[in-house]
């Protein structure tokens, strides 16, 4: 089965756009929210331009944290503080577009997550700074097919990051997503990583905003290391060798 299209484009175009392709994209998304089928919700396309200002601002820093607060944006209708750029990127992958009825793990959702993968390389100014660990949920709301899609929190300084971790786990918390005595618990033990901190984060957040419109056991989704799926010599601003033939092997 051919893969799907993102953005209205074929996926290995789209995989090779430079951080100048992927930043005029997002300008042409929110001039033409209907072309690209951005979630029909006024809090949500309120948010689209805001956010695709402050990508501008982060994208090529060596941070992928801003230097103030975080971005207060919308997700159907519920208020989220997105704090890094990889949050915001998940943000307009997790609004954008229409899945196909047909989309399968090999033809839509695994493309999409290493899509979504390269893009957060490509802006971020280093292959270093780069996701360690990216996610995509799918589930049917109301009969329509959606996807959300996030990244665990990276190698920003370790005050910031903690911050950033305990504030998601507090939003997780509210929401009966973690118990109050699990702020230090990691999920696997000591190597494993502490509530908050993973790429599951802001996709079951976004979720579980959605309240009874979402049947919980109809949510399904995979955590993909990019560094695993990804060519060694993709980097940050250059083409990619990754093409048709390897987005096809998942």
């Amino acid at each position: 089965m051919p893969i799907h299209q993102a953005f209205h484009r074929d996926m290995p175009v789209a995989f090779n756009l430079d951080r100048a392709g992927i930043v005029a994209l997002f300008d042409d998304i929110n001039a033409r929210l209907d072309h690209y089928e951005v979630i029909n919700n006024d809090p949500t396309r309120e948010s689209f331009p805001k956010v695709v200002e402050r990508i501008k601002a982060l994208q090529g820093r060596n941070s992928i944290f801003p230097d103030g607060a975080a971005l207060t944006v919308s997700y159907q209708g519920t208020n989220f503080e997105l704090e890094t750029l990889f949050d915001l990127v998940g943000w307009i992958f997790s609004v954008t577009g229409t899945t196909p009825d047909d989309a399968t793990p090999a033809n839509y959702y695994y493309p999409l997550i290493i899509l979504y993968s390269q893009w957060c390389r490509t802006l971020c100014a280093k292959t270093e700074k780069a996701p360690q660990m990216v996610q995509i949920t799918w589930f049917p709301q109301e009969g329509i097919k959606r996807v959300c899609l996030g990244s665990n929190l990276d190698r920003p300084k370790k005050v910031r990051k903690d911050a950033a971790r305990v504030k998601r786990f507090t939003m997780l918390r509210t929401d009966g997503l973690a118990e109050e005595d699990e702020l230090e618990r990691h999920y696997t033990g000591d190597g494993g990583q502490l509530i908050g901190h993973c790429a599951e984060t802001f996709p079951m957040l976004f979720v579980k905003s959605l309240g009874n419109k979402v049947t919980m056991t109809d949510v399904k989704g995979v955590a993909v290391k990019p560094f695993a799926a990804l060519a060694d010599d993709v980097t940050d601003n250059r083409p990619s060798t990754l093409g048709p033939h390897k987005l096809g092997q998942f």
